[in-house]
């Protein structure tokens, strides 16, 4: 790949947390092509990431509607005149590749291009990644960020993994200290928690986070619980709840990741699961405690330890999960205590104790509201109780979806 690139177009992943672990390869691709104009198509769910992000010149947010496969593909060149793409780009990266994107590069037709070679798209690209090379990363030897970064590595092989860096706009940070301050007068250490994931098996139960909670409180901090647009019904259900113990709740309508970026900035640490949070949360320079489930945290956390911190529990069936799991040991063995002493660890607190005699919140009267939406299991999802150890499969697609 020559040194000079006069325009790049990047085409962004479709979930938040997978976005955000492709920054790295988008600064990477400024830095290495400066005198390039580079531009990035993205979910306009989720544009405002690059709101601040000084690497990007232009950024392109089709309607989320344009990102469903099942939906009818004549409209890309209507969209590539409406949208705001240039007439030509040099050179294309489709993290995505999907038809759609793949049309989109095609019509393009780029001097160069970069994707994945799955089946009836690989010959779009000129350069192609090999499909059992992209799926190496399934066995944890690598972690996100490499295996996006493979992509770019194809226009240069200087590319170094990094962690993610979000930026986050002034007035953002400003409204988010005047949103804490005006509800913590006492200016006490903020923690966050975020209760929510995208797949129900990635979710630590909500009894379990304010039970944690509970315990770093009693240790003079605040609890912040976060609800995004898929968790309203968690909100609402427990907001009376949140609010006579004290604690403060922030309920977002939409997917708005520079406020959310900004809040999380304001506090001393996040708790939360495996999901968009989490990396929104550490690719602004929050310190996070993570509670993984049946995901691979080595390779879904590339963020800095011990600075960031993960609590799982590696239990048999977890080495084999794949497409989702109802046994839930590999977060029902994760205890408030351990996850409690970990935060204060990470604060330099006195570790909590068990059993304090402060009173526990507890479950509302109706509880369906908060009950887990059903999914429809597949054959290979949940196999039968054989000589008293459960076999579980997750299917790593799955964790991949936003959590907002």
């Amino acid at each position: 790949m020559p040194s000079q690139v006069p325009s790049l177009l990047y085409i962004c992943q479709n979930a938040l947390g997978d976005i955000i672990t492709t920054l790295p390869s988008i600064h990477f691709l400024r830095e290495k092509f400066p005198q390039a104009t580079l531009d990035v198509c993205v979910n306009r769910a989720y544009a405002d990431i690059f709101a601040s992000d000084h690497h990007v010149d232009r950024v392109i947010s089709p309607p989320s509607s344009w990102f469903d496969i099942t939906r009818p593909a004549n409209r890309t060149t209507r969209l590539a005149r409406r949208t705001g793409f240039r007439p030509y780009y040099d050179a294309v990266v489709d993290s995505l590749c999907i038809p759609q994107t793949g049309r989109l590069v095609k019509r393009f037709g780029p001097a160069r291009s970069v994707g994945i070679g799955f089946d009836g798209l690989s010959e779009i690209y000129e350069y192609s990644l090999p499909l059992a090379h992209w799926k190496q990363w399934a066995k944890g030897r690598r972690n996100v960020v490499d295996c996006f970064g493979d992509l770019v590595r194809l226009m240069s092989k200087d590319f170094r993994s990094r962690t993610p860096l979000l930026f986050v706009s002034a007035p953002e940070q400003e409204r988010a200290k005047h949103w804490i301050k005006s509800r913590n007068p006492t200016a006490k250490p903020v923690i966050a928690f975020n209760p929510g994931a995208g797949h129900p098996a990635k979710r630590w139960p909500m009894e379990s986070f304010l039970e944690t909670a509970r315990m770093l409180a009693d240790g003079g901090n605040v609890p912040l619980f976060i609800f995004g647009p898929k968790e309203t019904a968690l909100c609402q259900t427990w907001r009376r709840q949140l609010r006579e113990a004290g604690w403060l709740t922030f309920w977002s309508r939409h997917t708005k990741v520079q406020p959310l970026a900004a809040l999380l900035q304001q506090c001393a640490l996040l708790v939360t699961n495996d999901c968009g949070v989490m990396h929104v949360g550490g690719a602004a320079s929050v310190r996070v405690l993570a509670i993984f489930g049946p995901s691979n945290s080595r390779i879904w956390f590339p963020y800095p330890r011990p600075r960031n911190r993960v609590v799982e529990r590696n239990v048999r069936c977890r080495r084999t999960c794949q497409e989702g799991c109802i046994t839930r040991h590999c977060l029902d063995e994760i205890t408030p205590l351990q996850v409690a002493r970990q935060a204060a660890s990470m604060l330099m607190l006195s570790p909590p104790e068990s059993g304090t005699g402060r009173r526990r919140l507890t479950a509302p009267a109706t509880p369906s509201l908060i009950s887990l939406p059903a999914t429809k299991l597949h054959s290979g999802q949940v196999r039968a109780k054989k000589a008293g150890q459960f076999r579980c499969f997750f299917n790593p697609s799955l964790i991949a979806g936003p959590s907002w």
